[in-house]
């Protein structure tokens, strides 16, 4: 039997095993996303495809969605084996799913997609940093406060670069892990004897600086790629050096392939875990 006609005596075979879906895209990560999903022999309908026909959804990243459309009569419509997912947490899509006993994943929450996602994240900060200063990133002098999955990449990606850095970290663990990156670590309350910085970079969800603080760090460029409350207030750095920024879904913005792809990675094996 050739090739063509082994794959026309399995086609049925095929369709009946491949999964439905839909896209609602709201990122330009999620085309490629869908293009990755595509590759591996997943379905894509148009997105007012009766919802019993569906076998997975992926939802915005932003948390706002149309409740009109997808109101108790569309989840209560679903198959009981349904994947839903969505960029970010949901409240509302959390709801529908737990009421309706429908399994329910939050994307950017894995932690292997934060881990690769922390890559093109980096990339993008000295994207930003490199075109909005006048100075080289080697020899600054470089703060960085939390040293989890993002701040200990780009520490690291900074250092290579040539910067001085340094890293704000919460206990022994995150000191350790510094000191073998060739990082200087500091706990917070050593921060008003080490003010002489030219970048900071915050990467903890949590309001970390204050005002008062800012002012002693005279002028130095802040970023913040942290979700709210973020680490600062980033309208006070903006007067203090108005190339200060909340860089916020980097990844969506300098890498979208990749980070599309590495979505689409995370959501196939989930799905595959489902055939």
């Amino acid at each position: 039997m050739g090739l063509a006609a082994y794959y026309e005596a399995i086609k049925d075979d095929l369709e009946e095993s491949a999964l439905k879906g839909i896209i609602i895209k709201d990122d330009d990560r999620y085309q490629h996303s869908e293009n990755y999903l595509k590759n591996c022999g997943h379905i894509f309908c148009k997105t007012n495809e009766p919802p019993e026909n569906l076998d997975f959804i992926v939802f915005p990243f932003k948390e706002a969605i149309d409740n009109s459309i997808y109101d108790d009569r569309f989840f209560k419509a679903l198959r009981s084996n349904i994947v839903i997912f969505s960029g970010v947490r949901n409240a509302y899509i959390a709801n529908k799913c737990k009421e309706n006993k429908l399994e329910y994943y939050v994307l950017t929450e894995d932690c292997s997609v934060a881990i690769k996602n922390a890559v093109p994240t980096s990339e993008g900060v000295i994207a930003y940093l490199i075109t909005n200063r006048i100075n080289t990133v080697a020899n600054s002098r470089v703060l960085v406060i939390g040293y989890g999955i993002c701040g200990r990449d780009l520490s690291k990606r900074m250092r290579a670069l040539g910067a001085n850095v340094y890293a704000v970290v919460r206990n022994r663990e995150k000191e350790s892990l510094a000191y073998v990156d060739s990082v200087t670590p500091l706990y917070l309350d050593e921060f008003s004897e080490n003010i002489n910085f030219d970048i900071v970079i915050n990467t903890v969800p949590k309001c970390i600086l204050t005002n008062e603080m800012l002012d002693k760090l005279q002028g130095a460029i802040m970023i913040d790629i942290a979700s709210k409350p973020h680490g600062f207030d980033i309208e006070y750095a903006k007067k203090l050096n108005k190339k200060s920024e909340l860089l916020l879904g980097i990844p969506g913005k300098y890498a979208k392939r990749t980070a599309g792809e590495i979505l689409g990675e995370h959501i196939n094996n989930i799905l595959c875990r489902r055939k």
